[in-house]
């Protein structure tokens, strides 16, 4: 395991940065995403998973891979569902998040937050026969996704730099000039290719982060 910069994330964790020569996926150590779907609201409900993924690359550079499900599911469903506007849930979506990953640098983890990957266009055949497969309401349009894609990584922008973690904000770079995801990143209806990692390497250094030294973390209670 020569590489020193692994993803933690969703889907896009393993879709984004797989089969690269520098930056391997969390998939690379059990086979299978861990995280596959799951939101950076509620990321702290799966400590337990993130710990087994983190105690097998402490001294690596960690790259955090969320908030794509979140702009895609959830934050329409909640404003919905509660009444709740939307901007209020990114901003409590990217507060939550940061303040998860915070935590854990200040245990010495070098952890970096990757921003919100540009969404996909769901209206293909493709994603249609997937969507009808779908236990949950898929309700935002394509331009309230990306909508909350580029506020959600404002916020995210404004969080990191408060709390000093290192943001990789490529976002310009995987989008033409409409907007949209660049065509020759796309790997299907919601996913970015390899090559985004090849844009992270090109315009991201990861010695700019400097951690405390590790601590040890509790043993969980098996009793």
């Amino acid at each position: 395991m020569h590489r020193h910069v692994f993803t933690i994330g969703d889907s896009h964790s393993l879709r984004c940065f797989e089969k690269h020569p520098s930056i391997a996926d969390s998939t690379t150590l059990f086979g299978y995403n861990k995280l596959d779907g799951k939101t950076a609201f509620n990321l702290a409900r799966h400590e337990k998973q993130i710990r087994k993924i983190r105690r097998s690359l402490q001294d690596k550079h960690l790259i955090f891979v969320f908030g794509e499900v979140d702009v895609r599911i959830h934050i329409k469903y909640k404003a919905e569902q509660n009444g709740t506007p939307p901007a209020t849930l990114i901003r409590r979506t990217t507060n939550r998040y940061t303040e998860y990953v915070s935590a854990l640098r200040n245990k010495g983890y070098s952890i970096h937050v990757f921003n919100v990957v540009p969404t996909g266009d769901f209206s293909t055949p493709e994603a249609l026969r997937w969507r009808k497969n779908l236990s949950y309401p898929f309700l935002a349009s394509r331009e309230e996704r990306t909508r909350y894609t580029e506020e959600m990584n404002s916020w995210l922008r404004h969080d990191c730099a408060q709390k000093n973690i290192p943001f990789i904000d490529i976002y310009r770079h995987l989008i033409d000039r409409n907007g949209r995801r660049r065509k020759e990143l796309i790997y299907d209806f919601s996913h970015l290719n390899n090559k985004t990692a090849d844009i992270v390497m090109d315009n991201y250094s990861f010695s700019q982060d400097k951690t405390v030294p590790l601590e040890a973390e509790p043993v969980a209670c098996t009793t």
